[in-house]
């Protein structure tokens, strides 16, 4: 009897590493390829985070091309406007056009986040985006090749470069083709090839307002972390909505050794901090993208050893 109530003890001590046990004392106990999923969905949502901001910021400065590349030649800075507060409330990321002899091309738009531009959401830039535009936007000749040097969203760092190219029949549509590093905030390396569509929905007009801005984004993605490689299939395409810190719609798939391990739901389009996980065996769970961490709780502990108490085994089955 002694050993049994030891043995009780010992499980109930242990939980997943990667949940977020504030809200509960009952931890889950799953096998391997739970606590891969786990692990994985909490990489992936601080990855595509920081990437959809990379990205966006690529896009915005690129769209606006024109009027920057004016008030530089008047020596007016970006982010006199009031318009421009809605996003960059107290600081702009320092803003350099710099011009070819060939009508202006090609061209380099340099943009210096510091350490530390504050976002009107709360999120903090830092780090270097240079985008070099080969020609003008009508040529056949156009596009955009960018370098990331330790761009960081909050603690999550990527460095690497992208191709954009532009939709020649359709404008609102954008291919990047990206290589990037990504640094986690425990200072995990991870490497990513992507290839992504972006389709401006509302906003491309305004190249001043940020606010009514909304895009959706597919593609396809492998990551290797550890030594391990995985796949990223953009199911449902995720969106990206005004200042929302989040992703609000989407769905996400991780595949690892040909097996989907991970469903990432980023829900319905509304503006707030929660996804859902489902993993391989089908037990859904909620993660926090803000902390980008997983909720522990008594019921997907039930639903992954059949009752609130230890069934035995080592969890794999």
């Amino acid at each position: 009897m002694k050993n049994i109530i030891r043995l009780t003890f010992l499980v109930l001590t242990l939980g997943l590493f990667s949940c977020n046990n504030e809200n509960t004392e009952v931890p889950i106990i799953s096998g391997e390829i739970s606590e891969k999923s786990a692990e994985l969905a909490e990489t992936e949502v601080q990855m595509e985070a920081t990437t959809a901001e990379a990205e966006y910021e690529v896009e915005f400065f690129a769209n606006a091309e024109v009027i920057l590349t004016q008030w530089w030649r008047i020596g007016q800075k970006f982010g006199w406007r009031n318009s421009h507060k809605a996003r960059y409330p107290k600081q702009c990321p320092d803003v350099t056009v710099e011009e070819g002899e060939d009508n202006g091309y090609p061209k380099t738009i340099t943009l210096n986040y510091g350490d530390s531009t504050v976002l009107n959401n709360g999120q903090v830039l830092s780090g270097l985006i240079v985008i070099d535009i080969s020609a003008h936007r009508s040529s056949q000749d156009y596009i955009r090749t960018v370098t990331y040097t330790d761009f960081c969203r909050d603690s999550v760092c990527l460095t690497g470069t992208s191709s954009v190219e532009v939709d020649r029949v359709d404008e609102m549509f954008r291919k990047f083709t990206s290589s990037l590093t990504f640094t986690l905030p425990d200072g995990t390396v991870v490497t990513r090839d992507s290839e992504r569509i972006w389709q401006w929905i509302a906003g491309m007009e305004t190249e001043e307002d940020q606010t009514d801005d909304v895009v959706t984004i597919s593609g396809n993605e492998v990551g290797e972390m550890n030594g391990e490689t995985w796949q990223k299939r953009i199911a449902t395409p995720l969106k990206r909505a005004g200042g929302c810190k989040y992703i609000v719609e989407g769905i996400v798939e991780i595949t690892l050794d040909g097996v989907l391990i991970s469903s990432i739901d980023y829900g319905n389009g509304d503006c707030n901090n929660v996804a859902t996980v489902t993993d391989a065996e089908g037990v859904v769970s909620e993660i926090d993208l803000t902390k980008n961490k997983m909720k522990c709780n008594k019921e997907s502990y039930k639903n992954q050893n059949g009752s609130s108490g230890y069934q035995g085994g080592n969890g794999n089955g």
